[in-house]
Order: C-alpha cells, then structure tokens, then sequence
C-alpha cells in the first residue's frame, strides 16, 4: 500500500494512461486475424487499466493528499478517463460478433466492399454424435478427420493427409454440418470461402481476396477452408468459357497445389454436380479425396424425425419408421423442412383461437399436412399409425 501512496500523478503518468486505448486499435489492426491472440490482448489491457486505476485512487488517499486542493483530484480524473474509455472500448469490441471483416475498396466508386477473411470461432461445438448419417461414412469421416489432426504420425506410415476432400451428394443432406463436425473434432480453424465475397468486377480483385484467405487460413494453421458449391468457381474450363472464370480458377489451382505455400491447410469441396467441377481440381494432390454423402436411408430418416420432433410438443406418439417410410428420397433438411412446417401448422390452426385455448401440440393432421406440402410423391393416403420410436 505504502508504495502506492508514492506515486505523484503529473503530465507523463496521464500520457502514459491516455496511450492505453490507442493501443487497443493498434494492436487490434495488426492482429486482426488472430482472434486467441486478440483476446489475451484485451485481458492485459484490461488488467493493465485495472492495476492503474487502483493505483490513482489510493494513491489519491495517501495521508496530505486531500490538502491539495482541487487541481490535484482534477489531475487524477483526466487519469481516470482514459481508463475508463480503455474498459468501454474492450467491452464494446468483445460484444460484437467477428465473424468476418470488410473494407472499403479505394477503387470502388460504389459500396461494395473488400473481402477480408477471419476464421468462424463461433461455430457449433459439433460431434459425431450430432450427425446422423451411416456407419461405414463415419468411419471413413473418422479416418479423414485423424490423418488431418496428427499428421506426422501418418507420416510414419508413408502416407500423406489428404490436402482436399470433395463433398459430392444431393442438396441437403449435411455436406456443410459435417465439415463443421470434421473441424471441430480434429481443432482446426474453420474458414468458410463464399463466392459473394471473393469475385469482385475488379480485374485481379478476386484473385487478390482468394489469397488474403489462404493467407488468413495459413496464420491459423492447420486449419479447413470449406468451399460450398465448389463447383460456382472451380467449373470445367473449355475453350469458350470465359478469361475471368479461368483465371480465378487458376489462381485457387496454384494456392490448393502449393505453388503459392499453404501448408496446414486442408480444403473441403462440396458440390451436388461433380461432373461439373474441373478435373484439374480433382486430380491426386488436390481434391484427391472424393466421397460421396448420400441421402439419408431408412433408419436415419427414422432418427431425423426422432431428432426434429423432439423439439415439438405432440399430441400423440409417432411412429418414426412409418414417417421415414413416407419420405423416402427426402434430404435431411426437407424432413427438417417437415417437421418445422407441423409445428407451424400447428401455430396457424391455434392462433385462430384465444391464446388462453392454446394447447401448442403438433396434431396428427398438422404432420399429414405438412407431409403433403414436401413429399407428396410419397405420401400415402391413410391413417398416420400410432406407436412408440422403433416399432
């Protein structure tokens, strides 16, 4: 304590607290990438702004120090501010969602903005107990999933992680989940590559974001750059096709084969057109690994009912093999799709009432229509029997 009463407050101790929030925006522009190192960064700032302000107001009830009059306790209040604007800035910044960051582009004479990519930290914390999909694909998910975690031990064996995998199925049935799933349990940093954000109508622009995200993804390595629809910037070139397309094709060719350096970082395609994509793309060395994500078959529709309609409140119990039966050929996200459509069936019919009625129950007839309205190639006209989850 004694060495805190010491302490005399003058014009370089306020120049000393008044840096602390322009180093915030310092360091956060040089970081920006780096969201673990951006968080110890907001701690020590934190704890730096803390330790100072303790310091100025004991320092402020050291014995005389009330006799000195009002410029003194003015003194200490300019200290006071710059800390306090420090912990509003670092509360402020913490509360947004950093998902991604633009800038505006200098030579853009519109509002379109300049790509710059940062990982998602906030993706759902997903297993392999979340997906729902056949034993023999987990397990050769499972294989992928540890050859990209330690790699040096499939080294030892004389083999090679795979540097791209190619997702190749039907619409909606969770290409996007399991690479989610893949990067969560393996600990990489998970990118998202969208095709909004990187082709731009400035010549070179597109090519430039496809780096500044390789680049990003290289400071977080290893890391997953998961590519929807790989097939919107990766398709097959011919000899009409057009110059732009090509060459962002090129460029991402080079950036996935390492001719530019991007070691630790693993790409995943998913496309429900293969055909279209380049073959150049799917060559040994890159997209090397193609498997194929099919729709969901009778017992996992049977779980994505089970799943979906746990959230609901039902009338009465279902039987979930009779509903997969109904929908077969139906994707994960239509049964989905379903499920939701029922409990909004149900709202639409109970809303007509006074909300004093309201049972919030998912009816027999509120699923028949819903199962109408998606699969109706398959909906057979009947009674929707009763029963327990695995009759």
């Amino acid at each position: 304590m004694e060495i805190f009463y010491q302490i005399t407050l003058s014009v370089k101790t306020l120049l000393a607290c008044s840096i602390l929030p322009f180093l915030y925006f310092g360091l956060h522009a040089k970081y920006w990438y780096s969201p673990n190192r951006l968080r110890n960064i907001d701690i020590m700032l934190v704890l730096v702004a803390s330790l100072s302000a303790a310091a100025i107001v004991i320092s402020m009830t050291a014995p005389g120090r009330s006799a000195e009059g009002i410029d003194a306790m003015l003194l200490a209040f300019a200290h006071l501010c710059p800390l306090a604007l420090t912990f509003l800035i670092v509360a402020e910044g913490r509360r947004r969602p950093k998902v991604t960051h633009t800038h505006q582009n200098p030579n853009s004479t519109s509002d379109e903005t300049s790509y710059i990519p940062a990982p998602i930290s906030a993706i759902e914390h997903l297993t392999w107990d979340d997906l729902i999909v056949s034993h023999e694909l987990k397990r050769e998910l499972d294989t992928v999933v540890r050859l990209l975690h330690d790699p040096q031990s499939a080294a030892q064996y004389g083999i090679e992680a795979p540097k791209g995998i190619l997702f190749q199925g039907p619409p909606g049935t969770g290409k996007t989940t399991i690479a989610k799933v893949m990067a969560n349990v393996a600990g990489l940093s998970f990118f998202v590559l969208r095709s909004d954000d990187i082709v731009s109508k400035w010549v070179g622009e597109s090519e430039k974001n496809l780096s500044k995200l390789f680049h990003a993804a290289q400071k977080h390595a290893p890391s997953i750059i998961f590519i929807d629809e790989i097939d919107s910037i990766g398709k097959t070139r011919a000899s009409d096709g057009q110059r732009f397309n090509d060459n962002l094709l090129n460029h991402l060719l080079q950036l996935v084969d390492g001719v530019i350096k991007a070691q630790g970082i693993y790409i995943i395609g998913a496309t429900n057109r293969a055909d279209l994509v380049d073959s150049a793309l799917k060559r040994p060395g890159r997209l090397n690994k193609v498997i194929e994500i099919p729709l969901p078959d009778m017992n996992a529709r049977a779980e994505l009912f089970r799943l979906y309609l746990s959230k609901l409140t039902l009338e009465a119990e279902i039987n979930y093999f009779f509903l997969a039966k109904m929908t077969q050929g139906c994707s994960g996200a239509t049964i989905k799709e379903i499920c939701n459509q029922a409990g909004l069936n149900a709202f639409q019919r109970e809303s007509a009432g006074s909300k004093k009625d309201r049972q919030y129950q998912v009816t027999h007839n509120d699923l028949m229509t819903a199962l109408e309205q998606f699969a109706p190639t398959s909906l057979q006209h009947g009674e929707l029997p009763s029963g327990t989850y695995g009759n």
